[in-house]
């Protein structure tokens, strides 16, 4: 009886709490999708690191696979929030500098983002991880069309853009960036298969055999349409002007004189070069186009003197009963200093910034905008333009209803000044790089700070600014009318194949259950 009582309290003592079994099971698995985001950050600021791509989500597919639901909803979530916090980590400066906000509350902002809108998609995909892997019903492209979902939801940081400059990159004219991210998803899921073989419904080997046939399929695939070239016509000679104008929360008034003065010196600097299409930036003119003023007559004498069309952003106004309503939009000035028939009024804009999404929310001052009614191209003497504001090039539906309408060319007149950090407009300009390639169109970016570029129709940079001071980069492009598959399917033909992947995960029949709860 003593030996007993001994023994129940030696048992007591020594084995661990069920809190302090859920911590010893839970912060391993953590620290593996902390360093999983870790590596994902790593890989997205300027496509250099897109060997992560193949390995980066190991880390995250392991930890989930192998924890019960509960505690991989938990993981995808952590993913979701860390991922955002590496990936955006220069929006806290942004919010600070923009709104005037403290710091703390710039960082508690961007936690908020990365809790809810990236968090909960990727907790929901952790929870279905675990499901699918008890199921035994998990193979790699389920994993990864599960994982794309999750992507669907927030398009900035995806995937995908790790492999840009790569041929890989060449497949999102079939199915947009996220077909891109499918297939390295669907790697990363087949190496956690490797490590993993019991989780995994199909042999390894031929798990294996099947994903390595599909990238090589896709690079192949890669290679030739980097053999093709997508252009109609004799090339078309375009100059960028980059003024190093920064537009804040508000502009200065006191320098618009100055600002026009410096945009107008460059565009006669830019016609000696003798471009057909000039492009400045978005909001480069601090007045109103439709207002007869003297700083207007000076833009339109500029304008006819340098013997160029120029494409401009710049804010407009329409009157609907007792409203005023504001647009950013963009417009054609034609060589001989005419106002073009019609602009372009941005259709996504920025939350907060450009508008206000609540009616008792904090926003800016400059948050007065309403978005455009729809794609609407501009037409200059060389070609059919179809401009998107900005942030727009992180939305493929703006610039492929443009290449639909269209559009020869594409435009994305952009202010990158409130990013303040290069990597942010280096991110950018991948994203709008991947929109010349789903629609096979050249692509200009004109900036008011840099990064100025223009991209050809396979998404490589053909030419660029230097820095974030005054300069003009000239350029040749080509006009194209190609349709490509993405154009005709868009993003509802890859949602619906990876909403049917899931459901197969879930639904689908199994092979063998595993228990409940972790598996390791």
């Amino acid at each position: 009886m003593l030996h007993t009582a001994r023994t129940w309290s030696l048992y007591h003592r020594t084995r661990p709490s069920t809190c302090e079994s859920t911590v010893n099971r839970f912060a391993p698995r953590a620290c593996l999708v902390v360093l999983s985001a870790g590596l994902y950050a790593a890989m997205l600021p300027t496509g250099a690191g897109w060997l992560l791509a193949w390995l980066a989500l190991v880390p995250l597919f392991w930890a989930c696979s192998t924890a019960s639901p509960a505690r991989a909803c938990a993981l995808g979530g952590l993913f979701g929030l860390a991922g955002t916090l590496g990936v955006a980590w220069w929006f806290p400066g942004m919010v600070e500098r923009y709104f005037a906000a403290p710091p703390a509350l710039a960082w508690l902002g961007l936690a908020a983002i990365g809790t809810t809108v990236d968090g909960v998609p990727y907790a929901l995909f952790g929870a279905w991880l675990s499901r699918a892997a008890r199921r035994g019903s998990l193979t790699p492209f389920r994993a990864a069309n599960a994982f794309v979902h999750a992507e669907l939801v927030n398009p900035y940081g995806l995937l995908g853009y790790s492999l840009h400059g790569t041929p890989f990159a060449q497949a999102a004219d079939l199915a947009g960036p996220w077909g891109v991210g499918l297939l390295a998803a669907a790697a990363n899921a087949a190496l956690t298969a490797a490590l993993l073989p019991r989780l995994t419904r199909p042999p390894v080997l031929r798990t294996l055999a099947s994903t390595a046939a599909a990238v090589f399929a896709a690079f192949l695939y890669g290679e030739l349409r980097l053999g093709q070239s997508f252009g109609d016509g004799s090339p078309v000679r375009v100059a960028l002007v980059q003024g190093a104008v920064a537009r804040g929360l508000h502009w200065d008034r006191s320098l618009r004189d100055a600002n026009l003065a410096r945009y107008l010196e460059l565009n006669g600097e830019a016609a000696r070069g003798a471009p057909e299409l000039v492009f400045w930036p978005e909001f480069a003119v601090d007045f109103y186009l439709s207002e007869e003023t003297p700083q207007r007559e000076r833009l339109f004498a500029g304008v006819r003197a340098a013997g160029a069309d120029v494409v401009l952003g710049a804010s407009r106004y329409s009157f609907r009963e007792q409203e005023t309503l504001y647009y950013n939009s963009v417009y054609v000035i034609d060589r001989s200093g005419n106002l073009g028939d019609g602009e372009y009024d941005k259709q996504r804009l920025v939350p907060f910034s450009e508008y206000a999404p609540f009616p008792n929310a904090p926003h800016a001052a400059s948050a007065v905008y309403v978005p455009g009614s729809g794609p609407r191209l501009l037409d200059t003497r060389a070609l059919r333009v179809g401009a998107f504001v900005c942030g727009e090039a992180l939305y493929p539906e703006v610039a492929r209803g443009l290449a639909r309408a269209g559009a020869e060319l594409l435009a994305n007149p952009s202010n990158d000044y409130w990013f303040g950090a290069p990597q942010a407009s280096a991110e950018q300009l991948v994203s709008a790089s991947f929109r010349a390639i789903e629609n096979r169109r050249w692509l200009v970016r004109a900036t008011a700070t840099g990064i100025s570029a223009v991209v050809d129709a396979h998404g490589r940079i053909t030419a660029r600014s230097a820095g974030d001071g005054p300069e003009i980069v000239a350029a040749e492009v080509e006009r194209a009318s190609t349709r490509t598959p993405y154009q005709a399917a868009g993003d509802a033909g890859v949602a619906a194949v990876c909403l049917a992947g899931a459901a197969l995960g879930l639904f689908g029949r199994a092979r063998k259950p595993f228990p409940e709860g972790d598996t390791t």
